[in-house]
């Protein structure tokens, strides 16, 4: 489905992007839903859900976001449970969107046994040299359940994909960091989008974006240019950066949408990287991160009211049970309004709302008493 999109550019003194505001002008799409006897509670979680609209993207499904790597010096009993809980701490840290963590989690009588579903060892190079590492697949529902027992959020696995504008200058020359590129820095920024479980994508830098595109205009974080190329890859999000490499030493200069001022960082590669990751994505996980009500599942009734077939019906019911936060899908009832759908879930309904608005599956209805969608074709396929 097309739709076309209003674009506010800032910019600081400096002449560096300061917003990329996407603004969507199809109401289609709008979240305007609402139960008529919770009119005004499902009117401020709907007003919520509105708040991450802003490009017809769909959601990226992240994956390994329960698995963890950790070093460690050997395979040792004792070395291992340390390992263990560390990487509990980073897994949690991905579900949860936030790096700050209570003091439970550092606590040795923490019990870690019944959560590890797998663990292993293997060996690869580091810094030069091979470092053993610790490799755990944590049981979800263990982790989801201490989340929940220690009042934190949780970041559902559809999450919306950050396109990384990336100028980079060393003693190699000058360079555009595109998809495929061979430069360490890729790998360092895939490794710090992955320990915040955050998907990110590069500019392809074809012949067209060549063209139009060139260092400086990266560098210089030039907002119109970026802008216009940035809307083929539909991403909701959008981050540039320029590092400098001298002596050794690296200084980074970040920018993302609704940031004030840019983040500037000296240091090493991995820190000057980290200081452009971490701060949008805790802003990412703060949008669309929720806290369950409680222990107790909460039930959401939705219709699709356009459902043509049994193909169409087998496609909704496979999608609404594939939705991470949603435990159970049920159909309760078909009739000439549509069929009905009954969704379980430990997450707070806004949060649900905000995964199948992200995912482009379906569409809201402007209807005023009920959650009624539409099918999406494109979803579907």
């Amino acid at each position: 489905m097309n739709q076309e999109n209003s674009k506010e550019v800032l910019y600081d003194k400096h002449g560096f992007l300061r917003i990329f505001n996407i603004k969507p002008s199809n109401t289609e799409w709008s979240l305007d839903l609402f139960v008529s006897n919770r009119i005004d509670y499902l009117r401020l979680l709907l007003v919520i859900a509105l708040l991450c609209l802003a490009f017809n993207t769909r959601a990226a499904r992240v994956p390994g976001l329960y698995e963890a790597m950790v070093p460690v010096a050997s395979q040792s009993p004792s070395l291992r449970n340390q390992a263990l809980r560390e990487a509990l701490r980073r897994v949690v840290i991905k579900v949860t969107g936030t790096m700050d963590l209570s003091a439970y989690f550092y606590s040795n009588s923490l019990a870690i046994g019944p959560l590890v579903e797998q663990f292993g060892y293997e060996s690869a190079e580091q810094g030069g040299e091979r470092q053993l590492f610790l490799w755990a697949k944590l049981n979800p529902e263990g982790v989801q359940q201490i989340i929940r027992e220690q009042g934190l959020p949780i970041w559902p696995e559809e999450r919306p994909a950050t396109l990384i504008w990336l100028a980079i200058e060393d003693k190699a020359g000058r360079e555009i960091i595109a998809e495929g590129s061979g430069h360490e820095v890729v790998t360092v920024l895939k490794k710090a989008a992955a320990q915040r479980g955050m998907p990110i994508i590069m500019p392809l830098m074809d012949l067209t974006e060549s063209a139009s595109i060139d260092f400086i205009r990266v560098a210089g974080m030039d907002g119109q240019v970026l802008a216009k190329a940035s809307e083929k890859y539909a991403s909701q999000y959008v981050l540039v950066g320029y590092l400098l490499e001298q002596e050794g030493l690296w200084q980074g200069r970040w920018q993302s949408a609704g940031e004030q001022p840019a983040t500037v960082a000296i240091g090493s590669l991995e820190n000057v990287v980290s200081a452009g990751i971490n701060p949008l994505a805790n802003r990412i996980a703060q949008q669309f991160s929720g806290f369950a009500p409680g222990d107790n599942p909460q039930y959401i009734e939705i219709i699709i009211d356009d459902i043509r077939d049994a193909a169409g019906y087998g496609r909704s019911l496979a999608y609404l049970r594939s939705i991470s936060l949603v435990n159970q899908a049920d159909v309760t009832r078909m009739d000439l309004q549509g069929v009905s759908f009954r969704l379980h879930t430990h997450a707070d309904i806004a949060s649900v709302l905000r995964v199948i608005d992200l995912d482009r599956v379906l569409y809201a209805r402007d209807t005023v008493d009920r959650l009624v969608f539409g099918l999406n074709p494109q979803g579907l396929q």
